[in-house]
């Protein structure tokens, strides 16, 4: 085995160790201190809140006799993350969600009983809707009128009732503004499959006599519409025509792919695709005269075409699809379908931010994101996208259509997803901010681009509007049992977002074996209204599953933040957000702040807007950005920019980081993205580019030898497992040391350490070695790290050993 240097000097001086508790009473002698600063935590933090906020106490009282108000209710008896840790520890990660799951369940049955009862009369009597059940952070949410918000808040146990406020879009959504649809003008590369079922504004119609262009669901289309020309009225000698405008200036290999079918069309000279530089003057690129009768698809290299015509790409550039003839289908008339026009339509091409980010190498693997379930927090998402409609989960407890919750999880004919801003079965939303991003996580290139980091992922679609919704969005995935969430939506500082909540989710995602990524928000360039440290928007802000040794060390949670750079040379792209955030009492920042705060959250204090302490180190990790290519709705491609288009290659390559080690829990994912990363800025990980930039096949050599702690905190004169993964019968060598670094290598525990005997796998690729610990008061609190590697036997995953992420075992009373 080729080991680094520092391992080399360490085998030299230090003796063969066989485990037992001599292993870790050798390392304990060894002394130093770890580089894990840790922050000191009061005993005693209380907090006062009011049950019901100033602004929910006014709307009560201007309500209107049989006023609704939409609410949600926390309760203060909530599950504890160390207790869900304890019921999941020792399982693999998707083994997790149920037992996760199935208590939480119980707990909210118990601490919600009186509650729920006294919600279920009021909705008898037509005083209320039936709540929604939010278990995974022991709340409930009810639109109800004021007297029974009021009795609910009185009840015992209620810690607080907040309103939800309905955001708009652009406050949640990551990215900038999309363009408005200009009349008659496409973007580039442009597609469309008419599933929208209208003919979209980006054509410009034009017909003679009683010609027309429609979009139709009859006469065949190749998928629910297509693209019809005839004349209404037979015996008319008529034209019809669709134009797009494209900037094509200063483009290349561009070509023109499309369906196409006559009904039993006369030839003229009319019938064929024409384009013009300038709008005015068309000429004939391809003669459609003599169609077939069924659909067949065309193929126009545009380059060898308008260089041998003499046209040079504009600004202004149209392209035309024609048709003339005298009666209506099936006598005559033509369609079109799946028109795609831009660079490289021929064949599917790979976009450059994938192949910078290194996921072709995983793919060439083997490694796709097959049978990876990904959960998608956006918008909704248009995912009969061509690109898309592979990719997406159906449901298979449902029969579609129904009206029935066949698999009854409380949602009728949940099919693809859930639309949680609307209640109702249909994520697949008209705005397009949900398409962009989950192009960027799983677009499939069927029609022609590959745009997904994870190309055979599923994902499972949900669309959310405010804070409450996210939070069922994210309730209904780890039910469901998804590997991997993403999510582009952020909640703000200016828009005072329950910091409380969005963290104790996603404990409740971490206990489950779920990581998250999300975005952080575009106002890195407006620290005087999204001051740091909250210019991190919640729950980008949530700390990450992996204690990274540039952090002081607190508590973990599901989520990696992710920032944005841009494609050419790395460069920041400006407007990411800022860090350090800030977990402690947020009354030091706003005394009037609504949202009650849960003191056994405030590990990692800033100390105000003045600072002075660390806070926590955000964001995790960047990707690229401004202007990458992904998904556009309906159908084709368009550019995509901010934080919300870096945040789904992260969830992407998680996904297929699941799929290389499906025994890694989330704080090995995390561990292996951000030990690997394209360090950027300052050494090590930062407020500005976190860990690095992504480097997804890196990563994914990091997990093929896995060590896994069970569990990660093991009480003194106690004992705990330490299971290994790797391939049949590989030998792994470990090592042992009470601190680990970030140096840029691949072995990161700090001098001093220990070697620990071989350890030989089973034919299954698996060994557990149990350990006994000292029983010494004094070692409580110590942290202990392992790292392991292997012997490379062939160059399949590059020179060099494979060694694990390092692995944490801290000792308690």
């Amino acid at each position: 085995m080729s080991l680094p240097p520092r391992i080399v000097r360490a085998r030299a001086v230090a003796a063969r160790a066989v485990l037992p508790a001599a292993v870790l009473a050798a390392c304990v002698a060894l002394g130093g201190a770890p580089l894990h600063a840790q922050v000191a935590v009061p005993a005693s933090r209380a907090t006062t809140h009011a049950t019901l906020d100033p602004s929910l106490r006014a709307a009560l009282d201007h309500s209107q006799p049989g006023e609704r108000l939409d609410v949600y209710a926390v309760f203060a008896d909530a599950l504890p993350a160390s207790e869900l840790e304890r019921l999941a520890d020792g399982r693999s990660p998707r083994a997790r969600r149920p037992v996760v799951v199935s208590a939480l369940r119980a707990h909210a049955d118990v601490t919600q009983r009186e509650a729920r009862a006294l919600l279920a009369a009021a909705a008898a009597a037509g005083h209320a809707d039936a709540p929604i059940v939010l278990w995974i952070g022991n709340a409930l949410r009810v639109r109800a009128e004021a007297p029974v918000i009021e009795a609910l808040a009185a009840l015992p146990g209620v810690d607080r009732v907040r309103r939800v406020v309905p955001l708009a879009a652009e406050r949640t959504q990551d990215a900038p503004p999309s363009p408005p649809l200009v009349p008659g003008v496409g973007n580039v590369p442009f597609s469309d499959d008419f599933e929208s079922g209208q003919l979209l504004p980006h054509w410009t119609v034009e017909t003679t006599g009683n010609g027309y262009a429609a979009v139709t669901n009859t006469d065949g289309p190749l998928g629910a519409y297509h693209l019809e020309m005839a004349s209404s009225v037979d015996g008319v000698d008529s034209t019809a025509s669709v134009t797009v405008q494209l900037d094509l200036a200063g483009l290349s290999d561009i070509g023109i792919r499309f369906k196409q079918k006559e009904f039993g069309d006369e030839d003229h000279p009319e019938d064929g695709v024409f384009v013009s530089p300038d709008g005015v003057n068309y000429t004939l690129v391809e003669s459609l005269n003599g169609g077939p009768s069924t659909y067949a698809t065309r193929v126009i290299d545009l380059d060898a075409v308008t260089s041998g015509l003499g046209i040079a790409y504009t600004s202004t550039f149209h392209v035309r699809f024609q048709w003339r003839d005298n009666f209506d289908i099936p006598t005559d008339g033509m369609a079109f379908d799946e028109i795609e026009i831009g660079p490289g339509v021929a064949q599917p091409t790979v976009e450059p931010n994938l192949v910078a980010q290194q996921a072709p190498q995983l793919w060439e693997k083997g490694f796709r994101g097959e049978d990876i379930l990904l959960g998608l927090i956006d918008s909704g998402t248009w995912w009969m996208h061509p690109d898309l409609v592979n990719r997406t989960w159906t449901n298979p407890g449902e029969i579609a259509g129904n009206g029935l919750d066949d698999d009854g999880d409380g949602y009728v004919d949940d099919v693809h997803g859930w639309d949680f801003e609307h209640g109702d079965n249909d994520p697949s939303s008209l705005d397009a901010h949900g398409t962009n991003t989950a192009g960027l996580a799983v677009g499939d290139g069927s029609s022609g681009q590959v745009t997904g980091m994870a190309p055979g992922a599923t994902m499972v679609v949900t669309e959310i509007g405010s804070e409450a919704a996210y939070w069922e969005a994210q309730q209904y995935l780890v039910a469901l049992g998804v590997d991997v969430i993403t999510s582009s939506h952020s909640f703000k500082w200016i828009d005072v977002p329950d910091y409380a909540m969005h963290r104790a989710v996603c404990d409740v995602e971490l206990a489950a074996g779920i990581i998250h990524s999300n975005s952080i928000g575009n106002q890195g360039g407006q620290l005087l209204t999204h001051p740091i440290p909250f210019n991190i928007a919640v729950p980008g802000s949530v700390p990450s599953p992996f204690a990274h040794p540039d952090e002081v060390d607190g508590g973990r949670s599901s989520v990696l933040a992710c920032g944005g750079v841009m494609l050419a040379g790395d460069a920041l792209y400006g407007p990411t957000g800022r860090g350090p955030a800030a977990w402690e009492n947020v009354l030091l920042y706003d005394p009037t702040y609504p949202h009650a705060q849960d003191p056994d959250q405030w590990d990692y204090p800033y100390g105000g807007f003045g600072g002075g302490l660390p806070g926590l180190v955000k964001p995790d990790l960047v990707a690229y950005t401004g202007g990458v290519t992904t998904t556009a709705l309906p159908s084709g491609y368009i550019s995509f920019t901010g934080t919300s288009a870096s945040t789904p290659q992260l969830g992407g390559a998680l996904c297929l980081l699941r799929q290389v080690q499906p025994e890694a829990l989330p704080r090995h994912l995390a561990a292996a993205l951000e030990l690997s990363a394209v360090d950027l800025g300052a050494p090590g990980k930062d407020d500005i580019y976190g860990a690095g930039r992504l480097a997804v096949y890196a990563a994914a050599r990091r997990l093929l030898v896995l060590c896994r702690a069970s569990p990660d905190v093991a009480p003194i004169g106690s004992q705990f497992d330490l299971e290994l993964f790797g391939k049949p019968n590989q030998t792994l060598y470990g090592f042992l040391g009470l601190s680990i670094l970030d140096d840029g290598s691949a072995f990161h525990l700090a001098q001093p350490y220990i070697p620990i005997s071989p350890l030989p796998l089973d034919a299954s690729g698996h060994l557990v070695v149990t350990i006994p610990t000292p029983s010494d008061p004094g070692l409580a609190g110590l942290s202990v790290w392992f790292q392991f590697g292997a012997p490379i036997k062939n160059l399949d995953w590059g020179l060099g050993p494979l060694l694990s992420v390092p692995e944490r075992v801290t000792f308690s009373l």
